[in-house]
């Protein structure tokens, strides 16, 4: 069985004290699918992003990936139309420059996520909730050391659980 998972929330940043939708994001009208790459013996599972189709025939990513690796908000990537007329990426066309992060907290508590999504925001990071509890970050290149050592001490004072998405280095 195949396992389809489109992102339910828009990517946020931080205006007039508050995460606000993005408008870009928010008016995007594709939905760009990515096979995340399969684990051995499981389901192939399959990321939907909020995106741009642009007129050069690329689309850009206007979500920040909660489990692929190595695509980021802003990267242009190529697609092609699936059978049933998805949108499908077949690669990193641009990268971004961008980084992203995914943060499971521990706490049960429904705003728990408040703080360090306020925190975060209001450091320039875009966020994308999967949920209160899961939500991904995405941040330039002069924040990520900052948000990564953040995130690190959180995740050994046992506040959380997190894992960076970019596998290779920028060229």
């Amino acid at each position: 069985m195949t396992d389809y998972r489109q992102h339910p929330s828009v990517v946020a940043h931080w205006r007039d004290d508050s995460l606000q939708p993005i408008p870009e994001a928010q008016e995007a009208e594709e939905i760009l699918w990515f096979a995340v790459p399969p684990e051995p013996d499981t389901e192939q599972m399959w990321e939907g992003l909020r995106g741009r189709l642009e007129k050069d025939g690329t689309a850009t990513v206007l979500a920040v990936p909660a489990y692929l690796y190595d695509v980021n908000f802003g990267d242009r990537v190529n697609v092609m139309r699936s059978a049933e007329n998805a949108l499908v990426a077949t690669g990193v066309e641009r990268d971004a420059l961008n980084f992203t992060f995914r943060v499971l907290l521990k706490s049960d508590d429904p705003n728990a996520w408040q703080p360090l999504a306020s925190e975060l925001a209001e450091q320039g990071c875009l966020l994308d909730f999967i949920s209160p509890r899961f939500f991904a970050i995405s941040c330039g290149e002069p924040q990520a050391q900052e948000v990564a050592d953040r995130l690190f001490t959180l995740e050994r004072d046992g506040v959380l659980h997190y894992e960076t998405g970019r596998t290779q280095q920028l060229r």
